[in-house]
This record gives C-alpha cells, structure tokens and sequence, in this order.
C-alpha cells in the first residue's frame, strides 16, 4: 500500500485531524482532569488545576503561573505557544486566557476563597502579545462567596465535533443557558432559523476551505498535532490523533509528520470533508459579541464563553467553537466581513465567539498538560 493510499484509509476510518474512537488517548494525557493532586495543598495551585481544562485554541495550552508571592497568582503566556499564521494580533489567545480566568474563579469559589484580579498589571498589550502578565490574582479567604453552580460541571464539559442530530435544541434547555450565561459587555444570540443557519453554516464551511488553502494558517494546525498515543503522551496538548489506522501507519512508516502538514494529501483532505459535513449538520449557532475589540473585551469575551460552554454541558447539549470566519489574517477578510454582515453585526462591534449546539454522542476529553507544567514558583 503506497503512502497516498495509507492517508486515504485513515481519513475513512475516522481520523483525518479529529480524535479517533480507537486506540485511547493514553491516561496520563488525560489524567488532569481529575481535579487537583489529592495531596495538594496550595489553593492557588488547586485552582490553577481546574482552570487549565478551559478550552482554549487549537488546545495549546499557553498559560504560565507564577506562585512565588503568597496567596498570588501571576498569569503570563508563554510564547512559543501562539498561532501566527491564523492569530496574528492574539485575539483567540487572549479569549482563552479570559475562560481560564473565569474557571479559576469559580475554582476557588468553590473552596469558600475570593478571587481578586488585576487585569494587565503591568499595561494593557498592544497589537502584539507579550511575555507581560495578562492578569494578576489574589486569592482571599472569604467563606460567604457563593459556588457558582456551573462549576459542577466542569469535568463533564467537552467541544464536540461531530456532525449534530437533527432534532432542534428544545426551548427549556436554551432558557438554561441563556440565564446561565450571562456576562456584563457581552451579547449572546442563538438563531435556529433555517435560513439564517444554512447561511453561517455555509459560511463557516468556506472558512475551513480557506483556513486549509492558506499554507501559513494550516500550518498553525500542522505543528501541533500529536501523532499516535506516544507522541500524545510525550506533550499533551494540541491536536491529538490517534487509532489502529495512525498506530499501523507510524509502525510501518506508512504515515508521519510531513504527510499531516500537507493540506492537499488525501488524508487531510478528508478531514476536510468531514469538518465541513459536520458544520452543515449544525440545528443551532450561537455567536457571542462585544461593542469593540478592546483587549478587555476579549477578555469579556473568553469568560462568557467558558460559562456558555459549561452551561451547555449544564443541559446535556453538545457545542464546537468555529473560529475560522473570525480570524484577521488576510485571506479570511472577505469571508469575516460577510458574516459579520449575516450575523448583523457592524462595527466596531465584534463578534467574538461563534458556536454550534446540538445533540450528539458524548465525544471524549481532550489531553492536558499537568498542573506543575505550568507553575513558576
């Protein structure tokens, strides 16, 4: 079997660039979420484990903990972990630092402590993000702050990628979220029109189209793919792919890194394929906007998405964040500004979050650096 042919059966047997139902994701990749160490003692560091299952892009991770002042918590990323090519100004990256921030909050909510944040301590980023802490916390004893009571789904939470069912996301399981969600400089809309859902999710396919035909953007994907469940265990972040298909391919030398960099191989192609078909099985978007884009709004923005992904998880409804038609490098402007214009959004509002919901099959964990990975103490 030649090496084309090879990628072909993996994409047929379900990998492609989406998690596989065989071959597991080894255990210690997914062992984080657990919770904390049982032995661990430092609240801070509690909470710092529960914050770092907040989903965030392309599952990188990028978050830096420095814990050497008492009862603080100071968060900065680490920037080898960025996606230059399709995040150019670090707007997604920052929205995943807003949701890591909300969960930490509700973590040491939890423990009866209080969480006082400073955003951008040290000065609000400009164009670019720097190494300069994004948030600075102080954990304070505090017995009378309420548990949020999404936090007890936490564990529970998963983005789904799997094309959805057809049934409509009943009336009662949306007024759920909708009260759950709620977050001050942030407007959430949900459109199950047939016309208006047809429309994004045409939009979002052409997105995916883009995203693959643009090297510099495929390759933020492309780098950081684990390939089988050694390389998964090696570094537990990013996008895992594993199963028979990959484990025979990489033991025959059927299958490697180069072959999952290059969008126009077969097997990529029909991960392609199958992203698309499950953006057009989509009975429910929901799209989450600020008045600008501020770097404080996309901080807004990655809190209420965390509670919009946990209040999901909440009402047993199945939600995958589409970012494509989002981003600003230069070849997705068109497709940005149309749907912009679908979703009714004009600046300098900005849409800063777009999600399907629906019903599908429980999907499984995504893996998870361990706690102590991201401490600087």
């Amino acid at each position: 079997m030649n090496r084309r042919r090879f990628l072909t059966v993996i994409a047929a047997s379900g990998s492609g660039l989406l998690l596989s139902a065989c071959d597991d994701i080894p255990a210690s990749a997914v062992a984080p979420w657990q919770g904390p160490p049982v032995d661990e003692r430092d609240i801070r560091v509690r909470a710092l484990a529960w914050a770092l299952l907040a989903p965030n892009p392309h599952n990188l991770q990028p978050w830096l903990a420095d814990v050497r002042v008492a009862d603080t918590i100071t968060l900065s990323l680490d920037p080898q972990w960025s996606l230059p090519g399709t995040d150019p100004y670090g707007r997604q990256i920052l929205i995943g630092c807003g949701g890591f921030v909300e969960l930490l909050r509700m973590a040491a909510a939890q423990e009866g402590y209080a969480a006082q944040i400073a955003w951008f301590p040290e000065g609000v980023f400009g164009e670019r993000l720097d190494t300069r802490p994004f948030a600075r916390i102080t954990l304070v004893r505090a017995p009378s702050v309420p548990p949020d009571p999404l936090f007890a789904y936490v564990r529970k939470r998963r983005t789904n990628r799997a094309p959805y069912e057809a049934r409509a996301v009943d009336a009662a399981a949306q007024r759920r979220i909708t009260v759950a969600i709620d977050t001050p400089g942030v407007r959430t809309t949900f459109s199950a029109d047939a016309a208006q859902t047809q429309r994004i999710s045409a939009l979002a396919a052409d997105g995916y189209r883009v995203e693959w035909d643009t090297p510099s953007a495929f390759a933020d994907s492309a780098r950081v793919i684990r390939l089988g469940a050694d390389a998964i265990a090696a570094e537990p972040s990013g996008i895992a792919m594993h199963g028979t298909a990959i484990w025979w391919g990489l033991r025959f030398g059927m299958v490697g890194p180069e072959d999952v960099a290059d969008s126009r191989s077969s097997g990529a192609q029909q991960g392609l394929a199958r992203v698309i078909a499950a953006v057009e099985a989509t009975p429910l978007w929901v799209w989450q906007t600020t008045a600008d884009d501020s770097r404080a709004a996309q901080i807004a923005a990655g809190r209420a998405y965390r509670r919009l992904d946990l209040a999901a998880a909440a009402a047993g409804v199945a939600i995958h964040p589409n970012s494509q038609t989002l981003q600003e490098f230069p070849e997705m402007q068109p497709l940005y500004a149309e749907m912009h214009r679908a979703l009714g959004v004009s600046p300098p509002q900005r849409v800063q979050m777009l999600a399907r919901l629906g019903y599908a099959p429980p999907a499984g964990p995504a893996p998870r650096r361990p706690v102590q990975k991201l401490l600087r103490s």
